[in-house]
């Protein structure tokens, strides 16, 4: 059992890469890496760590794109904490202003900008880090 534990460490040491830098800086992310698995929400800002599980995700655009609805499940190696503070930082940098935040099983974070709301709901099991995220008109 200990061997397990210092197995299961020593992976998420090695292969966890974290999101912040103790400055509080993202870590070599440009912004294409940030957004690219977050389209057609351009303004939503995704880790490159962050794997997008498609089967579970549903995105609806009108043939217009004037209406924009999805729910998103991402998953990676991270720390929930780091998770959290990572969004807590680059929201607001992409126009999202923090309505309120609720822990309990996790994380939820909600947010709104001009027309729209978005809600992060983060938990983490078995070491690894789950996020939905939950985005569309107001």
């Amino acid at each position: 059992m200990p061997a397990i534990f210092a197995a299961a460490l020593v992976l998420t040491t090695a292969s966890g890469c974290a999101l912040m830098s103790s400055g509080g800086e993202e870590q070599g992310s440009t912004t294409e890496e940030l957004m690219s698995s977050a389209y057609p929400f351009t303004d939503l800002p995704v880790h490159s760590s962050f794997t997008l599980d498609r089967a579970r995700s549903f995105i609806y655009e009108s043939g217009s794109g004037s209406l924009k609805v999805g729910r998103l499940y991402y998953s990676a190696w991270n720390d929930a904490r780091e998770v959290v503070d990572y969004y807590q930082h680059v929201m607001a940098g992409h126009g999202w202003k923090l309505i309120n935040s609720m822990e309990h099983d996790g994380v939820i974070l909600n947010y709104e900008k001009e027309g729209w709301v978005c809600t992060l709901i983060i938990q983490e099991f078995l070491l690894k880090t789950y996020i939905e995220v939950q985005i569309g008109p107001k």
